[in-house]
């Protein structure tokens, strides 16, 4: 009898619509406690719901028993009755109970009532009317089979809240729109692994003829991957609008984060600032070096200026440069993109085989002469493809630049030759 009245009140709440807010779902639990057949069986005939204040618990929906009429009546916090209901959480409330007042009783219902306190800040008090044919045993099983069901999906909606609020504040970081640099193509694409991640990108002016560009990974992914992301976004800003150093404002911003407390987690970051005439100033804080495409298919990587931030308080970051010549495809990725799994070819740890640096190489070779948007397109996809499909593991970010124009020029002398197959 215990499972099946579980499974009744579990399918009842699986009908309720959680995206409007809790109220309105309790309204709805509370429609379908009191006008479906499945409880009807178990005696529940009216209901009405209660919310807190300060002093009292204004009742806010009443259906059958007196009905909607009494809606707007409070009952005081220093109602015995009341009382026994928040220390307890569930209670059954008969002339029997404690403090029991015939006069206030009446005006809210003329049964037996069994109460269940729910949610906090505020809380609310469902109240149900019993035409009571069992024990008091199986009463109070309704009862806490009805909070516990109902308290779990109040909990599931606040943390879909929460993760919509966190949704927000991380789409928000992100630009709207891409500033232009003339004569460049720019665009970037992330794909959290959860509903908000821990990568991060920017593309800011930051003077006439300059733009900044950033990719930044925070560890792991997830609530509070997004939330160190976020610092990182709003920090680089300030430096920006400050008109610091790139290195003086990553060795701030690494401070910021080692005093976080969060010792078990850090952030790699690439930040660069381009001018139109190409050339390139940047920091690479432990990311993963991007990719520079000659216009004959050689690759080189823009090296590593200092440890990812957040474990090293002190740590010393010093500028790169390069110098993208027209026609030069910029690629920087997170570590999302080349760690994607191939499930097909996996039978132990021994056999993971990953996308990998040279899976994006060759994608980038192969779509080199498309616009930044088509090659940024199609490192993703074939991101997804590798691994056949799947829902990404970690979060996946790619920012692309081209330089617009096909002319040749010799390749940057200071970057490491990486790959010089052309497969075009």
């Amino acid at each position: 009898m215990h499972k099946h009245l579980y499974r009744t009140v579990e399918n009842l709440l699986d009908r309720i619509d959680h995206s409007a807010g809790d109220e309105k779902m309790l309204v709805d639990i509370l429609h379908l406690l009191v006008e479906s057949d499945d409880t009807a069986a178990f005696g529940v005939v009216s209901g009405r719901l209660y919310v807190e204040r300060e002093l009292d618990y204004l009742l806010i929906k009443s259906i059958s028993g007196h009905g909607p009429q009494i809606a707007g009546k409070t009952v005081s916090k220093e109602y015995q009755v009341v009382k026994d209901i928040q220390r307890h959480r569930l209670w059954v409330i008969s002339p029997k109970s404690p403090g029991w007042d015939p006069d206030l009783e009446a005006q809210f219902s003329d049964m037996d009532s069994a109460a269940i306190l729910l949610g906090r800040d505020p809380s609310y008090i469902l109240s149900l009317g019993i035409r009571h044919h069992g024990s008091e045993d199986d009463l109070l099983v309704l009862l806490e089979t009805i909070r516990a069901t109902t308290g779990l999906k109040l909990r599931e909606q606040a943390y879909v809240n929460k993760m919509k609020q966190a949704q927000a504040i991380q789409h928000s970081l992100l630009p709207r729109r891409l500033p232009m640099l003339e004569g460049y193509e720019i665009a970037a694409v992330s794909h959290p692994a959860e509903e908000v991640g821990g990568d991060v990108y920017d593309v800011q002016r930051v003077e006439e003829g300059i733009i900044g560009l950033m990719l930044a990974d925070a560890s792991g992914h997830g609530l509070p991957a997004a939330l160190q992301a976020r610092d990182v976004v709003i920090g680089m800003r300030m430096g920006q609008a400050e008109g610091e150093k790139i290195t003086a404002t990553i060795s701030r911003l690494n401070r910021v984060i080692h005093r976080s407390g969060l010792t078990s987690r850090f952030i790699s970051l690439f930040y660069a600032e381009l001018e139109e005439s190409g050339n390139l100033a940047y920091v690479n804080g432990g990311h993963c070096p991007p990719l520079l495409v000659s216009n004959e298919g050689k690759v080189y990587e823009l090296k590593t200026c200092g440890p990812v931030l957040g474990p090293l308080p002190d740590a010393v970051y010093r500028r790169g440069y390069a110098t993208m010549k027209p026609g030069e495809v910029l690629v920087i990725f997170t570590d999302g993109v080349t760690e994607r799994e191939d499930p097909r070819n996996k039978s132990d740890e021994d056999d993971i085989v990953e996308f990998g640096r040279e899976g994006l190489i060759r994608t980038i070779q192969d779509c080199r002469e498309d616009s930044a948007e088509e090659i940024a397109g199609r490192i993703i996809q074939k991101v997804r493809d590798f691994g056949d499909g799947r829902p990404f593991e970690d979060d996946v970010s790619v920012m692309v630049v081209k330089r617009l124009a096909a002319d040749n020029y010799p390749p940057s002398e200071d970057l490491t030759l990486v790959s010089s197959a052309t497969r075009r």
